[in-house]
């Protein structure tokens, strides 16, 4: 009976631990992503300051997908960002994990990825915690993807971290 007491009065506690320590995100910047003359994705970036510097943590990067794609292809786009990052040494890397994390993405659904202040990312998909990846160089390597001054998409960089609209 005292356990049961115990339990029930440090639910409370518990609540207002895990919502003091959730993280408030203003938004820094958005772009739209297009392939020729398709529409893929609108992507937005935010952090506690509503400010970005490459490498700065804690970060949430939204990505609300425009069409359909099956996780294998959005595996397929990440390696070959990371090629064009002479990441070479990445790709591949993370396939496996990545396809167990990452469902089929239907037209409107959104897939973010939010690092902690240690710079500890997961992936949502929807608001609904999917996991990360146990690697603690994978976050700044999968975000250089759209952040890195070298980046495949620099207009959108530049609207991402707020330098242009």
């Amino acid at each position: 009976m005292r356990k049961s007491i115990i339990s029930v009065l440090s639910i409370p506690l518990l609540l207002l631990s895990m919502n003091s320590m959730a993280i408030e995100f203003k938004q820094v910047g958005q772009s739209r992503f297009e392939y020729y003359f398709w529409d893929v994705y609108d992507a937005k970036l935010a952090t506690p300051s509503g400010k970005y510097q490459f490498g700065q943590h804690p970060s949430k990067l939204s990505l609300t997908y425009l069409r359909d794609f099956a996780a294998k292809d959005i595996v397929k786009a990440t390696n070959e960002q990371w090629q064009h990052l002479g990441k070479i040494n990445l790709i591949g890397k993370y396939d496996k994990e990545l396809l167990a994390l990452w469902p089929d993405i239907k037209e409107g659904e959104t897939l973010s990825f939010i690092t902690d202040e240690q710079g500890d990312g997961t992936f949502y998909h929807n608001d609904s915690k999917l996991g990360g990846i146990d690697d603690s160089e994978f976050a700044d390597n999968f975000l250089a993807i759209w952040l890195s001054p070298q980046t495949s998409e620099p207009t959108m960089r530049k609207q991402l971290i707020g330098e242009q609209k």
